[in-house]
């Protein structure tokens, strides 16, 4: 995600840049979603352990006019072990009309967003069907951010009823019945009806697009389990721009008339997806591409990103960041954490190769991003906390970016150009689709390098002082 907290700390260390800038892993879950859902430590009001979404089948009817949203939601569950009821997060703003269990009418009490259904006796790892009727008028909600660039996330209505969302750490569950918790992975399947000309823009592939009673009706599929954070939604007057990328991979660009400016900067991803794979190894999804929003931010949405159309006042920001959320989707898409608090198993891997994709640019240079890391790594630390023990209200802050890339770059210092290379590219590959924490990598890293850097890794991460290296 795009840290404009990091764009304020830029704004302070200008004079130094501008000389240069104008838990365990879960199994394979790419065919299943079969997810291991955990309790966060940082927000464990959101998110349910007890049960594992599999698939989401969303069916979304969105009334401009009156601003509101009517949707049946169908989801595959599994109970991950003995219950006699599940819970899911809905917001508050949303009724819930009726909800079914494997076709059986079921109660259900809806207090807050806390969506409990009585399910009676399920057994441990039994599968389920869900079908969830609901409507209202969905509204954003506060983020544990102290950022510039947005302070709600979840669905947010524009004054002319068009929509868009950004929900990091949380905020899906605004406009639909979801376990919301990067530690359940699942895949969708989402039609959008949308008034007139609007049209709905998704994750995934396009399956579809028609016009029905005056309205727009879309499809989408998306088959690589994502993270409920992951996922995206877009309505309004889009038009999609295709694109082709390494080894023919589809790339679309969704831009509404007013942002076709922006699209010389878009169609610089085929270069951008090459270059990652080089470092990377190939890009571990099927299809990449960007929706621009009214945002002053981004967001990494697994296979099309989200970009802000303020970020477009700097285009050499827009571009950079456009490239950040390109390197999510092999850290933090693909290779997700099971928890919040291992943030910067997302941030700190992204700020980290788009510092080298700035210098290989030519539009930084190396020397002066090190000496930025190290002079404002201290006050980063005290101003949020370590980068691996944040303060829970500053979600992604500018010290998960800096602080964590700043150990990155130490870390390849320790052990060498080639052996770092080698760590940056096998990671993702070797981990695709899993649900990780600090555990795993600290574990995996040893068993690369063949050193016990758990020491290293664990002062970096929760050291309140900046590491003597």
């Amino acid at each position: 995600m795009l840290n404009q907290s990091r764009a304020a700390a830029l704004a302070l260390i200008a004079p130094l840049m501008l000389a240069t800038l104008s838990g365990a892993a879960s199994a394979d879950n790419s065919a299943t979603g079969v997810s291991q859902p955990r309790e966060d430590p940082y927000y464990p009001d959101k998110g349910d352990p007890r049960i594992d979404a599999l698939h989401y089948g969303l069916e979304l009817n969105w009334n401009r006019a009156s601003r509101t949203l009517a949707g049946t939601a169908t989801i595959r569950v599994r109970a991950t072990r003995d219950v006699q009821r599940v819970q899911l997060d809905l917001g508050a703003p949303l009724t819930v009309g009726t909800v079914h269990l494997d076709g059986t009418l079921v109660p259900a009490h809806h207090t807050g967003k806390d969506l409990r259904i009585m399910t009676g006796p399920l057994q441990g790892n039994s599968r389920h069907t869900l079908r969830i009727t609901y409507a209202g008028t969905p509204q954003p909600v506060r983020a544990p951010v102290s950022r510039p660039d947005f302070s709600r996330v979840g669905w947010t209505t524009t004054p002319s009823g068009d929509v868009w969302t950004m929900q990091q750490p949380f905020g899906a569950f605004t406009w639909y019945p979801v376990n919301d918790h990067p530690s359940d992975k699942a895949s969708y399947d989402v039609t959008i009806s949308a008034p007139g000309d609007s049209v709905g823009v998704f994750n995934g592939k396009l399956l579809d697009r028609r016009s029905e009673a005056g309205r727009t009706v879309t499809r989408w599929h998306l088959g690589s389990p994502s993270a409920s954070y992951l996922t995206t939604i877009a309505i309004g007057n889009y038009s999609r721009y295709r694109d082709s990328g390494p080894h023919g991979l589809p790339i679309s660009y969704w831009v509404e008339p007013r942002d076709r400016d922006l699209l010389p900067l878009l169609r610089k991803t085929p270069s951008m997806i090459s270059w990652l794979e080089a470092r990377l190894g190939r890009y571990p999804f099927q299809r990449i591409g960007a929706v621009v929003v009214p945002s002053q931010s981004a967001m990494e949405t697994q296979t099309l990103v989200t970009m802000g159309r303020a970020l477009g006042r700097s285009r050499l920001l827009f571009v950079n960041d456009l490239l950040h959320e390109y390197v999510h989707q092999w850290y933090g898409d693909s290779v997700t954490p099971n928890n919040w608090k291992d943030l910067w198993l997302n941030e700190s891997f992204a700020m980290y190769v788009q510092i080298r994709y700035e210098v290989s640019q030519g539009t930084a240079t190396m020397s002066h991003w090190r000496r930025t890391l190290q002079d404002y790594d201290q006050f980063l630390r005290r101003e949020y906390g370590p980068p691996g023990e944040f303060d829970r209200a500053d979600f992604a802050s500018t010290n998960v970016y800096f602080c964590g890339a700043y150990m990155l770059d130490e870390l390849r210092a320790k052990i060498g150009n080639r052996l770092f290379a080698k760590v940056l590219r096998t990671w993702p590959a070797q981990h695709r689709n899993q649900n990780v924490d600090r555990g795993d990598w600290i574990r995996w890293l040893n068993e690369v390098t063949h050193r016990n850097l758990r020491p290293f890794v664990t002062a970096w991460l929760t050291s309140e002082r900046t590491p003597r290296t």
